[in-house]
């Protein structure tokens, strides 16, 4: 049997994967488990070593990471073609296994759907909000956590739509012991970084620089790269560059809801942000952005001051 798992919920995924492992061989390091890059290797070396017969073993096992080929946003060279006779008559020794973190398999492709009908796919969808507290519920049963009302509800606030980020936070509650306070979330649980980033746009847009500082140095502790941290703000700008102008052209919250294929909330949290802004503001925050975008990566200036004098500007 020959597998595709995919998704963005890479913590199950990756229990997944440790399971399908070890129905074949005995440990994931055994000289039987060889590991490709799809991005970095070619898919002829990568079925001559399939065709090879296992080490002192019944199965071989390859792993084939950024298998994004099989995608809607393929980003790899990969040629899919010489899969075909693959497919049809594979090595009964070999688990091939191709994995990506990529959101939806290409159904278009002749070679995904001859692989849906042939091999096992499994895909790992990212956690929505029931998702989320339900897992969370049985983390916190299993591991004894005794939490009062806000303590509860304020962890719920601060915990991503992600099982693995999840299962970090909750080891540190399970080591602190005793019952937990909403202070003690406060001090122990990371806020994700988006929420970080949507706090930063809204000081950003009011023009606070107190409060823009304050997340930053929050953001640094935790060594958030300034570029990346440019990037995504840069993408929330454009969002809310987006509304504006649906707004402008007499669309209602419902109708940017489909336009953007976002959720509701989204809309209403940029529609109450935007609602003194011109369209011409949010296009120089993003020209702005850039700009900066352009000297930190040339080497123009030191990323964090660089960063800084942009808050400054405001």
């Amino acid at each position: 049997m020959n597998y595709v798992l995919y998704g963005e919920e890479q913590y199950r995924l990756k229990k997944t994967l440790k399971t399908i492992v070890s129905q074949y061989v005995q440990d994931e390091n055994d000289l039987n488990v060889i590991t490709y890059d799809a991005s970095q290797i070619s898919m002829d070396l990568i079925l001559e070593d399939a065709m090879t017969i296992p080490f002192f073993s019944q199965y071989k096992v390859i792993l084939v990471y950024h298998a994004n080929f099989l995608s809607t946003n393929n980003d790899t060279n990969v040629d899919v073609t010489i899969l075909d006779d693959y497919i049809d008559q594979p090595m009964e020794s070999t688990i091939l296994i191709f994995i990506g973190e990529f959101i939806k398999l290409d159904t278009r492709k002749k070679i995904v759907k001859k692989i849906k009908d042939k091999w096992k796919v499994l895909e790992f969808k990212k956690l929505d909000e029931a998702g989320k507290k339900s897992f969370v519920q049985e983390q916190i049963k299993k591991r004894n956590i005794i939490l009062d009302e806000d303590a509860y509800q304020e962890l719920m606030q601060r915990l991503p739509l992600d099982m693995e980020s999840i299962q970090r936070e909750l080891e540190k509650l399970e080591l602190y012991g005793d019952t937990i306070t909403k202070n003690a979330i406060i001090q122990l649980v990371t806020k994700p970084l988006e929420e970080n980033v949507f706090s930063l746009v809204n000081a950003v847009v009011e023009k606070n620089i107190s409060k823009s500082f304050y997340i930053w140095n929050d953001l640094c502790v935790i060594n958030t790269d300034a570029i990346y941290l440019i990037a995504l703000l840069a993408a929330q700008f454009r969002f809310l560059y987006e509304v504006k102008v649906l707004i402008q052209q007499g669309q209602t919250k419902d109708e940017i809801v489909t336009s953007l294929n976002v959720h509701p909330y989204r809309v209403k949290l940029a529609m109450q942000s935007i609602e003194y802004l011109t369209s011409d503001y949010l296009m120089k925050m993003l020209a702005k952005l850039a700009d900066l975008d352009q000297k930190l990566k040339g080497g123009l200036i030191e990323k964090k001051l660089g960063f800084e004098m942009f808050l400054l500007e405001l």
